[in-house]
């Protein structure tokens, strides 16, 4: 089946069906046409098969040991937002990032959850209720300190609210990596990579007011 397609099926179908990493290297696969998804699923069970199994054993292993780090250099290079590039580059956005560690952790029996904080993205454990910074180095915090992090880096004033650190579903996570790499090719000027991204977003429908962008995508194969 054309990856596109079964994008969309199983977005648009039960929840229970819509696992992170197969649709993430769907993603990938549709956007670059040289990825391929059993190779990233592939990727992520070697990832799982030597760490201890426990939240911190987690976070230590792939961040703090520096395994996968955070691109600080070049933040918006549309690889950070493609997983099987994070698995190759071992690097990535906060999203990504925390992506690979929560599929580590499903893996290993380790649930953790993403946090989807406005302006970047962290891990929680579902047991302790602990949080980890993947693009920092899988540094740890708790409420506090998490709240404390965000505001350090965000420079806002404006409260956190409780809403804002509960985890997102599988659902705001596909947008929010879409929306993460649509700002990254359109900031590059990449028409043909925007083009293959159409059916994509066209998945959902509260992104059904992009079609004009899209068609304006699509030109480039007209």
């Amino acid at each position: 089946m054309d990856p596109a397609v079964r994008f969309t099926d199983i977005v648009n179908g039960p929840a229970a069906d819509r696992n992170l990493d197969l649709l993430c290297a769907l993603m990938a696969t549709v956007v670059d046409h040289s990825a391929d998804v059993g190779s990233i699923i592939v990727g992520l069970d070697r990832l799982a098969e030597v760490w201890t199994p426990s939240f911190d054993g987690i976070v230590d292993a792939l961040f703090a040991s520096g395994l996968l780090t955070g691109d600080s250099d070049d933040y918006h290079d549309p690889r950070n937002s493609l997983l099987h590039e994070v698995l190759i580059r071992r690097k990535g956005m906060p999203i990504t990032l925390s992506v690979v560690a929560m599929e580590v952790g499903k893996r290993l029996g380790v649930p953790i959850r993403g946090i989807g904080l406005p302006g970047h993205f962290v891990i929680r454990d579902n047991e302790s209720g602990s949080f980890a910074d993947p693009f920092g180095r899988g540094v740890r915090y708790d409420e506090a300190g998490m709240i404390s992090s965000w505001k350090q880096r965000m420079g806002a004033d404006v409260a956190l609210g409780p809403s804002m650190l509960t985890p997102v579903t599988t659902h705001d996570i596909l947008i929010r990596m879409l929306n993460n790499l649509r700002h990254s090719l359109i900031e590059r000027d990449q028409p043909v990579l925007l083009a293959r991204m159409v059916p994509l977003r066209a998945a959902f429908p509260e992104l059904a007011d992009e079609r004009e962008e899209h068609r304006h995508w699509m030109r480039h194969f007209n």
